[in-house]
């Protein structure tokens, strides 16, 4: 292996990045995992798919395909304590494999810039709903609000510019005092704030039909493309080969490496619990009112006003909605937002400073033309789920499965139980492959 990637630079012995527990570094990666996915993409996704039916194969997802790849993710990180594209340099030496380590230094990139229009647009309902901007609007004229803010770049550029703002507070502090310390404080004030707004759901009128919905088994909507849909979900949900995992694992203490897998379960867990919570939180409102549920963007920022409007308090209702749902917006992006600090300060032998400037120009190049164009950010989408973290994601588990190998993973995950060894093994080097390979498949219309 060659001297310059197995010695640690001189800016990385002066700025040593360290979680001060296990714990902190549970509750960041929950953080990033937790996002805009689990609160206006997974409730929609479990109704229209069949169901109780639909989440029951999610959990089997999760276990199958969600754990594992998070335990290579974090195996990875820990054997090396290098930022992804020095631990695979690390872990196959003279060989082009750190190239995937790149790939999913970008896919964090990419996820960090393009979303940058969906914080703007939370924030700039944050504001408008707690003035009362959106009260007495009718449900035509909420669709209306939305569509023109999107296409107002002066108000989504303003917006956006608040949360770069908050973001760079927040990262250009080391990872104690920045990452670690925020997720500590808004991942319990977002668990507050669902809790409040399901109790309130819950006391509707005929709040039951939404949970009839999001809850019942409805095997004629459950397709082999809902099984595909569930294995997408939960790359996006969990972060899967968007380097979080992988970089906070290298940032562990050496003693709190000993749980590894446990602490996968974990994380995976609270992802699937929140994205869980979500659908109680949204649907029982939802139908309470009679109105018809719908995906995306609509669900948060024309579906969800409609019923606050409708809602005693609706005002008080809609701010916690949309703090909430920033909070978990929030923690993603400044978790993801790591991955090229530690990059350019790895690689390159940049301050945190220079790193911070570096990593903000590269964003801003991806962000400011998605917040221009829909379609560039439809685009940046497409790219990113389709092929960066597919594409990312095959080949982590090609590179734990057969070249870094079974014993060695299993090493440094600390697994000791023969059985738990053979059954990660298999997932690893066979199951899990062609699962990402029949989902790519089906992403370019093949299957």
């Amino acid at each position: 292996m060659e001297k310059n990637e197995n010695s640690i630079s001189n800016v990385e012995k002066k700025e040593k990045v360290e979680f001060g527990s296990r714990f902190g570094m549970i509750i960041a990666t929950i953080g990033f995992s937790v996002g805009v996915g689990n609160l206006w993409r997974f409730p929609y996704i479990v109704g229209s798919n069949g169901g109780g039916i639909f989440l029951l194969f999610y959990f089997l997802v999760v276990i199958v395909v969600g754990v594992p790849l998070l335990v290579a993710e974090f195996s990875i990180g820990a054997a090396t304590s290098a930022n992804p594209v020095r631990a695979y340099k690390m872990l196959a030496p003279n060989t082009k494999w750190h190239w995937n380590g790149l790939l999913h230094v970008s896919a964090a990139v990419l996820i960090c810039a393009y979303t940058m229009p969906v914080y703007a647009w939370i924030l700039y309902y944050v504001f408008n709903t707690a003035t009362g901007s959106l009260s007495g609007l009718n449900a035509a004229e909420i669709e209306t609000t939305f569509n023109s803010l999107v296409g107002n770049h002066q108000q989504v550029f303003f917006w956006a510019a608040i949360n770069l703002g908050l973001t760079l507070l927040v990262v250009r502090n080391k990872l104690q005092n920045g990452v670690e310390k925020i997720a500590k404080i808004l991942l319990p004030g977002l668990v507050i704030i669902m809790a409040i707004i399901i109790a309130k759901g819950m006391s509707l009128p005929n709040a039951i039909e939404g949970v009839r919905y999001f809850l019942t088994p409805d095997l004629s909507k459950f397709t082999f493309h809902s099984a595909l849909a569930a294995v997408g979900q939960a790359f996006f949900s969990i972060g899967i080969a968007m380097a979080v995992g992988m970089l906070f694992a290298s940032y562990m203490k050496e003693k709190d490496k000993d749980k590894l897998v446990e602490s996968a379960i974990f994380v995976v867990s609270c992802d699937t619990l929140v994205a869980i919570a979500a659908g109680f939180m949204i649907f029982p409102s939802v139908f309470a009112f009679g109105l018809e549920p719908s995906s995306g963007p609509g669900l948060s920022f024309v579906t969800m006003p409609n019923v606050f409007n409708q809602m005693t308090g609706g005002v008080i209702w809609g701010v916690l909605f949309y703090l909430g749902f920033y909070f978990a917006a929030f923690t993603s992006n400044i978790a993801g937002w790591e991955v090229p600090i530690s990059y350019f300060m790895q690689e390159h032998n940049f301050s945190r400073k220079k790193a911070l400037a570096a990593s903000t120009l590269i964003i801003l190049a991806v962000e400011i033309p998605a917040l221009w164009s829909m379609k560039i950010f439809t685009m940046i989408d497409y790219v990113e789920s389709n092929f960066v973290l597919i594409i990312g994601a095959f080949l982590m588990t090609i590179f734990v499965g057969w070249v870094w190998g079974i014993d060695n993973f299993a090493e440094a995950a600390r697994i000791k139980s023969k059985f738990v060894k053979t059954l990660f093994g298999v997932l690893l080097k066979y199951v899990n492959p062609i699962i990402i390979l029949v989902l790519a498949l089906s992403q370019f219309g093949v299957i």
